[in-house]
């Protein structure tokens, strides 16, 4: 897969259960949340979608060969990059003990504990500090820091 391929499905990756508009080729737009698409053929699913003419629609398939744009309305609360920043600043850690996964959003400190816009997976003494910095910084976004 290309880099501009992997970009992309990143970027749709990190859109997932956010509020996105579709855009078909023929003009009509499909606004709901993310639920799921295919990596191959952009096939999207919505849920909780709204089409422009106001008819609204539990769930929402978009064939790939439909779609003309993808527009991510929703901006998401957490960036690996961002976090993995504040992990080095304020926890101290060695910057070799901390990985940025880009293409799936997700920070891991040494190989065992897990960041993610989801939260926190790990257990012992860092992983609790970890998470109650990961909810400091939630909550900085949530207020617009």
């Amino acid at each position: 897969m290309s880099h501009t391929a992997r970009s992309i499905v990143g970027e749709l990756a990190k859109a997932i259960d956010k509020k996105v508009m579709v855009r078909l080729v023929d003009g009509k737009t499909y606004t709901g949340k993310l639920l799921s698409f295919d990596q191959n053929s952009l096939h999207v699913v919505l849920g909780d979608a709204e089409s422009n003419d106001g008819a609204k629609y539990h769930r929402v398939i978009v064939h790939g060969s439909r779609v003309s744009e993808i527009i991510i309305q929703e901006q998401p609360l957490f960036s690996a990059e961002e976090f993995a920043s504040l992990v080095l600043s304020k926890l101290g850690l060695r910057p070799d003990v901390v990985k940025v996964l880009h293409d799936a959003n997700i920070v891991v400190v040494y190989d065992r504990i897990k960041v993610s816009e989801a939260g926190v997976e790990g257990s012992g003494s860092l992983a609790q500090k970890i998470y109650e910095l990961f909810v400091e910084y939630v909550e900085s976004k949530k207020k617009g820091g």
